[in-house]
């Protein structure tokens, strides 16, 4: 008599490797107007200190609030040194 297979999938082989943080890549953005999504170069960081290269892929929403969360970002940047400044 045969075992039917287990609808569970086995175990992992490798422990995973955890992301330590990502960052943008100093290269241009690329827009297409057609699939209206930017595709933004990133380096992802990871714990065990190796990285690799990818695209954050943005639709037109995420693309907005990404500008708004940077906009917010730049201005407390610009408050926190006119602050530091002003002393």
């Amino acid at each position: 008599m045969t075992t039917p297979p287990s609808p569970v999938p086995p175990a992992p082989t490798r422990t995973p490797v955890f992301v330590s943080h990502v960052a943008p890549s100093q290269r241009d953005v690329a827009y297409d107007h057609r699939a209206a999504q930017a595709a933004v170069p990133v380096t992802v960081h990871f714990r065990d200190e190796t990285s690799t290269e990818t695209l954050l892929v943005l639709g037109p929403d995420q693309l907005s609030c990404l500008l708004r969360q940077l906009g917010q970002a730049a201005e407390q940047r610009r408050a926190l040194l006119a602050e530091a400044g002003g002393r």
